[in-house]
């Protein structure tokens, strides 16, 4: 069957083969009841999460690829034992296969390892290292679209009767509606190499990325087996899946649809069909409601929070915690507990030091905050010592700062990307020196306190509205702990005696992070213990 415009609408997923989801959140618990748990729990309630892009994290210095200024998984293995010190419990990397782009998201080859990086067995042996140090790994798996130089596409785009033509999507004339964001989405054959009697084939992100088709079995059957390979074969521990609100599109509806749902639904259970405790997170840039119903409806584990990602940064530049406040409820009260990712910023956004014009003491407030409330919290490679970084893309994903000098400590040769230019003062070496007052030391202290503490990784929520607006306090419990929180977003000095709605004694109380005196300067926190 030729999958076109015209039948789009009236296909359907069946219901026997693909459960239907829930595509509203559940509801919340009524004030003094249970939390709902979440539908899967596992290892990465417990982990901290880091994401890396292998291109800038490190180059090896020895082997074939040594000092050819591109990063590597021989440079990764060898910074492994400073991810273990750091606390970190699970490395989600950026694309990893074959592509050719620098990013990787369009790839030409799902079971190859980007020759840049290494190989498949430079893969295998990083993941035997990762677990020797009890660290979990999982990969981008790019399934919305492929590179137009993959060989799916270059057979399909010859024409009409090719071979693999429904493995993508087509029509004969070039529809007039574009985008979700204006975009346009058609695009002719002939551009790619194809005959002009091709037609157009649609791709949401650009020309050079066409969309799978996932209406066709054939489709679905080669994604899952590939997922078996990477689970099985290759040894990751799950996935993070790009840009999935968008995998399935309905005519003009090119995002949230039911078919979506459900195709995700049935992945889930593929995967854990294959490895019981493989863990899968989505990338939905929406708001939360549409981001929840990608979790409760069974079809992930979890997915990332953007809307309480862009209130946190909003209360961190305006010094407001109101609207943080808010948004920390609504997403308790529309996820099960621990299902939501949470994330200071990542690849695709300006780093969070450079949102945050430089000012450190707003950092450490993010980074307390990220590292208190509840979620799987994700931090991007280098946030930990305040890297700075803009739009273009590639200026956001430049090369880790491990010391100063030439390369900043990431290669000896030329680096693909040219180091930030305060890589001298900013960079691990300068800030891992114990006893240091540094950023990168405060991350270290609240990984190792929510490593520590099962009512901060897995605790209730209790978020204390204020009449101070730039105070935060909220309090996490289980029933053997519970752990106050208080952040000062605003401009003066404050007090815990300040705090109103949540008693914190002074006798009967253990100050885990911060100043012993109660004593909160701008962006400062403090972390108490409380007597049960």
């Amino acid at each position: 069957m030729r999958y076109t415009l015209a039948n789009l609408a009236a296909l359907t997923v069946a219901a026997s083969s693909l459960a239907q989801p829930t595509t509203n959140p559940a509801p919340a618990a009524a004030p003094g009841e249970p939390k709902q748990a979440a539908a899967a729990t596992g290892w990465w309630n417990d982990a901290v999460f880091y994401e890396v892009f292998v291109r800038s994290f490190a180059d090896s210095t020895t082997g074939p690829l040594a000092n050819d200024g591109i990063g590597d998984f021989q440079g990764l293995i060898d910074r492994l034992d400073y991810l273990k010190t750091l606390g970190i419990g699970a490395l989600w990397l950026m694309p990893v296969t074959q592509s050719p782009s620098y990013h990787g998201y369009d790839t030409t080859d799902y079971r190859a390892i980007e020759t840049d990086y290494g190989t498949n067995d430079d893969f295998k042996r990083f993941a035997t290292e990762c677990r020797k140090r009890g660290i979990k790994v999982i990969i981008d798996f790019v399934v919305n679209h492929c590179s137009d130089e993959h060989p799916w596409f270059r057979e399909a785009v010859k024409g009409p009767e090719a071979s693999r033509r429904d493995w993508f999507i087509w029509e004969e004339t070039r529809p007039s509606w574009k985008g979700p964001w204006n975009q346009s989405v058609w695009h002719s054959a002939e551009r790619a190499g194809g005959p002009k009697e091709a037609g157009f084939y649609f791709g949401l992100f650009n020309h050079d990325m066409p969309d799978l088709n996932f209406r066709n079995p054939a489709v679905t059957a080669e994604i899952h087996d590939t997922a078996r390979f990477w689970l099985t074969d290759m040894g990751v521990d799950g996935f993070r899946l790009d840009a999935i609100r968008h995998l399935i599109e309905r005519g003009q509806q090119q995002e949230n649809t039911p078919e979506t749902h459900a195709w995700l639904a049935e992945f889930q259970r593929f995967c854990k069909s294959v490895k019981p405790d493989c863990f899968t997170v989505g990338e939905v840039w929406s708001g939360t409601r549409d981001v929840a119903a990608y979790v409760n409806g069974g079809g992930m584990d979890s997915a990332f929070e953007f809307e309480l990602e862009a209130k946190l940064v909003e209360a961190l530049k305006s010094g407001k915690a109101a609207p943080l406040a808010k948004a920390l409820r609504k997403s308790w009260e529309a996820f099960p507990v621990g299902a939501y990712g949470t994330f200071l910023t990542n690849h695709d956004q300006a780093r969070i030091m450079t949102a945050l014009k430089g000012d450190s003491a707003k950092a450490r407030a993010g980074a307390t905050i990220l590292l208190t409330m509840p979620g799987i919290p994700f931090l991007y490679y280098g946030e930990e010592i305040g890297m700075t970084g803009d739009k273009p893309d590639p200026d956001i994903r430049t090369p880790m700062q491990w010391s100063a000098g030439t390369g900043a400590g990431f290669t000896t040769g030329k680096p693909w990307r040219k180091p930030n230019a305060d890589a001298n003062a900013v960079n691990v070496e300068a800030q891992a020196v114990p006893g240091v007052d540094s950023l990168l030391n405060h991350y270290k202290s609240l990984i190792r306190l929510r490593n520590s503490s099962p009512a901060l990784r897995s605790g209730d929520l209790h978020v204390v509205d204020q009449t101070d607006p730039g105070l935060l306090v909220f309090s996490r419990a289980i029933p053997r702990e519970r752990i106050a929180v208080v952040v000062n977003l605003g401009r003066h000095v404050k007090r815990l005696s300040d705090v109103t709605g949540l008693e914190i004694p002074p006798v009967g109380r253990q100050v885990l992070l911060g100043n012993e005196e109660g004593t909160l300067n701008p962006g400062a926190s403090i972390v108490v213990r409380l007597a049960n």
